[in-house]
């Protein structure tokens, strides 16, 4: 059952309403933490369905499990699990990010499902936001569980959305290369409570410090990823590490309006023919699709850029 009495596929979305001063400072720090956006009912809806699916593991959860990062995690878990797809369609998330984005349009982009951590994450800036631009997308966390007083509360460089000296492939960041002083003392950083959001620009350099023995002892379940605005124009990321985050079979071409059941719309409401595709399988990838999007990597000049997404796997902090 939903929270709130939803009900499934007909309740419209939940709405919560942000400041004007919560707006401005993702717009001039590059990140903003919004407390208390879904309440205890929401909260154990998002970790019932995290539990479940790590019961049940997805074949799509195995490459990044298997690198022992995190307990589990899965890209697109939305596509898989209609737990979090509903999530999307009737919670207030739609409606906080098209305030953050002053966009009367939201588009779900990409999403990852995270529990428990095994390391740290060293400084970075994500170019993992499926198919748009750095200004096309805002990313997302929604965190179920307290952060621990020691480790493992997100820091990001204040304003560093705004630095023109880090290269869109680079995945981990220098933070003392020319260019950044402006940004490299001025930290902020956050601990997310059970129902928060934390909300930054795909561009804001950010951190996570993990446990000074990599021993975690408390439960972290995030889920997290990027959506679009409106008005976000498909960008065909073949041969860059853009494109892990881009590998179904959804027919657009570079350039065209970013409108696929693929990517669905959460804001103002969903499409109900979007959810309908999704509930038939149609909306997935295939080992196909994989190896002709990801092929290109290996002849590219980009697989020594694209070599720094593998380093991820064997990241230490």
């Amino acid at each position: 059952a939903m929270p709130h009495g939803i009900v499934k596929d007909v309740t419209l979305p939940e709405k919560f309403t942000l400041t004007e001063e919560q707006i401005r400072t993702y717009e001039e720090d590059g990140v903003v933490h919004i407390k208390n956006v879904f309440d205890d009912e929401w909260v154990d809806y998002l970790r019932k369905a995290t539990g479940r699916q790590v019961d049940e593991p997805h074949f799509w959860a195995f490459a990044g499990t298997a690198s022992k990062l995190y307990d589990y995690i899965q890209r697109n878990v939305w596509q898989t699990n209609r737990a979090f797809a509903s999530f999307y369609y009737h919670s207030a998330m739609g409606h906080v990010l098209s305030q953050i984005g002053r966009t009367d349009e939201i588009r779900v982009s990409t999403d990852l499902l995270m529990v428990n951590p095994n390391k740290g994450f060293k400084w970075h800036q994500d170019n993992q936001n499926g198919p748009i631009t750095w200004e096309e997308g805002i990313r997302f966390w929604i965190t179920m569980d307290e952060t621990p007083k020691d480790y493992g509360a997100p820091v990001y460089l204040k304003g560093s959305h705004r630095n023109t000296v880090v290269d869109e492939q680079a995945v981990f960041v220098d933070i003392e290369q020319d260019g950044l002083e402006d940004y490299k003392d001025e930290l902020l950083e956050f601990r997310t409570m059970p129902g928060d959001m934390l909300i930054w620009h795909p561009r804001t350099i950010h951190k996570v410090d993990g446990p000074s023995d990599g021993i975690w002892t408390s439960y972290r379940r995030v889920l997290g990823g990027t959506v679009a605005k409106g008005g976000a124009i498909y960008h065909d990321k073949r041969g860059s590490g853009g494109v892990l985050s881009d590998l179904g079979k959804h027919g657009l071409e570079d350039g065209q309006p970013l409108k696929s059941s693929f990517f669905p719309i959460v804001y103002p409401q969903f499409d109900k023919q979007e959810a309908a595709e999704r509930d038939a399988g149609r909306v997935g990838r295939s080992p196909q699709d994989i190896v002709s999007k990801i092929g290109g990597l290996a002849t590219k000049a980009s697989g020594e850029r694209f070599s720094s997404f593998f380093q991820v796997l064997g990241s230490r902090n």
